[in-house]
């Protein structure tokens, strides 16, 4: 799953790092295995970019 930020600056970074937290957490809790293939980060919190590889049984058909 690739995620990245648009336009908007800290705010839009901010907001990757918010679907990063939630599609980890939704996977985790439908049993999946979640680990962050690459990040971007920026100093304030946010990302300009984050790719996390999600694994298991059924993970496309839930994400797609």
């Amino acid at each position: 799953l690739e995620i990245r930020a648009g336009t908007g600056g800290d705010e839009a970074t901010l907001f990757v790092a918010d679907l990063l937290r939630m599609y980890t957490r939704y996977a985790e809790r439908k049993g999946f295995k979640t680990e962050i293939v690459e990040a971007n980060d920026t100093g304030v919190g946010g990302y300009k970019e984050v790719v996390i590889l999600i694994k298991g049984r059924g993970a496309y058909s839930h994400l797609k």
